[in-house]
């Protein structure tokens, strides 16, 4: 199984799907790596919530883990991270991370997103074309980022542009992702100096008005805090998990709104159901296609096969979202599946136990903030170009369009 073949590219599920045949845990060649892909639903519910599966590849990866690119298996540097991490550190780090993001923090960060959002569009075009994805769903969480983090207007440009050949970077470009991380790690270590001497001794609440980088640095357990390289390693999270993810849950929704037309109309007609279409949309084409590898630290048995300690498992978002054992008619379009509470209607897409995305609360609230001011502003949004001729982005992690060109039908503002 190839992640960079077309067709996978542009339909992750038309390739999994005949998998099904053989069972809900498959064993697939994966990029070179011999992986056990779970796409079952009550299957990835185990693997990611079970204590005998690490995200510690450096540690519990298998000799084949370790000698490929992509895997996570070999340290290199921040990639060991408070994601690829097992109890107790990630424990710990969990429970500092957690002082500084709270509901209530990312809650009041709400009428700046707005600001942002309508700032965005506020550049479209006002009866044109537009690429959505350059021009809105990209510049919107990477501006949020940025002011989590506290960088300065001045160095956003330079951060974006980092952060992009950072992210992006593959097998053949590492000595673009090694001197993008250079790049990244001197912009982080000026603004944790900057902000440790602002700072000082400071022992105000974590929630204190400030940065969530400022929380971060005021938060304590006792003696515990964070030292300097684990704050580097969470600002680097933080671009990771917040940026392709939201920036796709934006895009991948919107064509899936302007795909069938329909779907918009009943959204403009019943506004309040948005949160029950966004978690459609998570479930759906889900942002984030696979989790990072997983490692067995004992032999176990999941959905009918044996696992052993070392092996290599990955848990597809994009086929568990759409298992037929767990979800009514899973292929369709059924946002009423969050608003009725039924029982097919939770998804994974967030993840699963320990490591259930920090973000997600975020993620939310930029993804309901960014749909509400779109069809706000835009009362005749539609596709500019026909699906079949938008192109997707390879990866083997993420699901994101490279552009998705919109006529805007921009109200005036």
């Amino acid at each position: 199984m190839n992640t960079s073949d077309p067709d996978y590219t542009r339909d992750p599920n038309s390739v999994l799907a005949p998998l099904r045949e053989k069972g809900p845990v498959v064993r697939v060649v994966l990029d070179g790596l011999p992986v056990w892909l779970v796409i079952g639903h009550d299957e990835a519910v185990r693997v990611l919530s079970s204590p005998k599966i690490s995200n510690n590849g450096i540690r519990n990866g298998g000799p084949q883990a370790r000698a490929m690119f992509w895997t996570g298996a070999v340290d290199r540097g921040l990639q060991s991270h408070i994601g690829r991490l097992d109890p107790p550190d990630h424990s710990r780090l969990r429970r500092l991370v957690q002082q500084a993001f709270t509901p209530r923090r990312v809650a009041a960060l709400e009428p700046w997103i707005r600001q942002i959002t309508r700032d965005l569009i506020a550049e479209f075009p006002a009866d044109g074309e537009v690429d959505l994805m350059s021009a809105f769903a990209a510049p919107l969480p990477i501006t949020v980022i940025s002011e989590l983090l506290g960088i300065e207007p001045g160095q956003r440009a330079d951060f974006r542009h980092w952060a992009d050949a950072y992210m992006h970077a593959d097998e053949g470009q590492a000595a673009q992702m090694a001197v993008a991380l250079g790049k990244l790690t001197d912009l982080f270590d000026g603004l944790l100096a900057r902000r440790r001497a602002e700072l000082g001794d400071d022992t105000l609440d974590v929630e204190h008005e400030g940065t969530l980088l400022d929380g971060l640095i005021r938060a304590r357990d006792q003696d515990d805090r964070l030292d300097d390289r684990e704050l580097m390693s969470l600002a680097f999270v933080l671009l990771g998990a917040g940026y392709d993810t939201t920036m796709n849950l934006i895009g991948n929704g919107t064509l899936t709104l302007l795909s069938e037309p329909e779907r918009l109309r009943a959204l403009r007609a019943a506004p309040e159901t948005l949160p029950a279409v966004i978690e459609e949309f998570l479930r759906l084409d889900p942002p984030v296609k696979a989790v990072f590898l997983r490692y067995p630290v004992e032999d176990m048995d999941v959905g009918g096969v044996r696992l052993r300690a070392g092996d290599s498992v990955m848990v597809h978002f994009s086929a568990v979202s759409r298992d037929p054992r767990h979800y009514a008619d899973p292929e369709a379009y059924l946002p009423d599946r969050a608003a009725t509470s039924r029982s097919d209607a939770s998804h994974l897409t967030f993840g699963h136990g320990l490591h259930y995305c920090l973000g997600a609360p975020l993620a939310r609230l930029e993804a309901r903030v960014a749909f509400e001011e779109l069809l706000r502003a835009c009362p005749r949004l539609s596709l500019a170009e026909p699906v079949e001729k938008l192109r997707w982005v390879p990866s083997r992690l993420f699901r994101g369009l490279e552009t998705l060109p919109v006529r805007v039908g921009r109200a005036g503002l």
